[in-house]
């Protein structure tokens, strides 16, 4: 338990840190590019813990083994706490960007 909730404030902290840099780095709010930061650190974390995609069969197809080529690897994803956390963000963008600029799309 307290594993997942030092995972989460890690995550948190480094979802802010890249917002901020980003926002420095393209002179804009920070809520303008949390949606953007949430959804690419989310696809990020996907990749990475997933198993059964692209990257393990090519991989398998590199390793030259012919057996691996045809065995029927699904792909599993299971969502840990960093993922969570990232959607999340990604969601708070959301509604926090349709709140602010309510006026501007009526």
């Amino acid at each position: 338990m307290l594993k997942n909730f030092i995972s989460g404030v890690i995550t948190v902290l480094f979802l802010i840190i890249i917002n901020i840099i980003l926002n420095d780095l393209t002179d804009t709010h920070f809520i303008d590019v949390m949606l953007f930061v949430g959804i690419v650190i989310s696809l990020i974390i996907m990749f990475f813990s997933s198993s059964g995609g692209f990257t393990t069969k090519y991989t398998d197809l590199a390793m030259g083994n012919p057996a691996n080529d045809k065995s029927d690897k699904n792909f599993k994803f299971s969502p840990n706490v960093p993922f969570i956390v990232s959607v999340t963000y990604a969601l708070a963008g959301l509604l926090a960007i349709l709140f602010i600029y309510v006026d501007y799309f009526s």
